[in-house]
């Protein structure tokens, strides 16, 4: 069974065709370890410190310690209970690989997809994700794209109060740090601004983890409780498809905030 989900960084500085025009990376092996079901702590966090030492954020790396976590409880209590974790870097890439012998006589098909856990969590959480089943066993491969320095800033956050809305525009990466400082201020407009007309520009956004995700998500709900509507603008088309599957609400996106203002009931 083969189920191939590719899903990009919105970054600007690693786009799906800047890679498809370089050269294929040699991989270069940062972590090969076997686990079972007493061993996932220590997985945990051996793969967490070698994600962060290879340059990954720190919530980013959590967000890959979390999938490799899942995959391999799967591998435990859906294959032959044993496998291995490895980890190489691409060029700018984390691959992480995760498999079984296959001793169980199960293929990946058999893994359950469900909301909030395992394949569901890797396929959009990841950048790209892959599995495969053969005679040999089953073999799942999650790649994580590494920020450039210059990416990894925590976003500055600009409110723009107009006559009819409110422009909140992030610059930099909605990380692990930016996030609470969202959620804080969108908790404040919301109290100071019934059914508050909101657009968010993740225009100059240049990386994310999940901590980020779930801020928007929150934005969503805080303001759609008040009777309010946001709109989110910028984004590339995997990253709106991401927010998309991972959002229990419908999101409303547009290219620009200028455009944004358009799809607003009247006052």
């Amino acid at each position: 069974m083969s189920d191939d989900g590719t899903m990009m960084n919105p970054s600007r500085l690693a786009s799906g065709a800047e890679r498809g025009r370089q050269k294929p990376a040699t991989p270069v092996p940062i972590l090969d370890q076997p686990f079972d079901h007493g061993s996932l702590y220590p997985l945990r966090e051996t793969l967490l410190a070698h994600a962060v030492h290879a340059g990954m954020p720190h919530g980013r790396a959590v967000d890959l310690v979390l999938i490799v976590h899942e995959l391999a409880t799967n591998a435990i209590f859906h294959g032959p209970g044993t496998g291995r974790s490895v980890i190489s870097q691409l060029g700018e890439v984390l691959r992480c690989e995760v498999s079984d012998t296959g001793a169980s006589g199960r293929d990946a098909a058999t893994w359950p997809v469900r909301h909030g856990h395992g394949l569901w969590l890797a396929r959009y959480l990841s950048d790209r994700f892959t599995i495969d089943s053969g005679p040999e066993g089953t073999v799942a491969t999650a790649d994580f794209a590494l920020p450039a320095p210059a990416a990894r800033r925590s976003a500055a956050l600009r409110p723009r109060h107009l006559d009819s809305h409110v422009i909140l525009e992030l610059d930099g990466a909605l990380d692990e740090h930016a996030a609470p400082k969202v959620t804080e201020m969108v908790g404040e407009l919301v109290s100071r601004t019934p059914s508050l007309r909101l657009v968010v520009d993740l225009s100059a956004v240049t990386y994310w983890d999940s901590t980020g995700i779930t801020a928007l998500i929150i934005t969503q709900q805080r303001v759609s409780a008040t009777a309010g509507m946001v709109v989110l603008t910028g984004l590339a088309p995997d990253f709106a498809e991401r927010l998309g599957e991972l959002s229990p609400l419908p999101l409303t996106t547009s290219e620009t905030p200028a455009k944004a203002v358009h799809l607003f009931p009247p006052p």
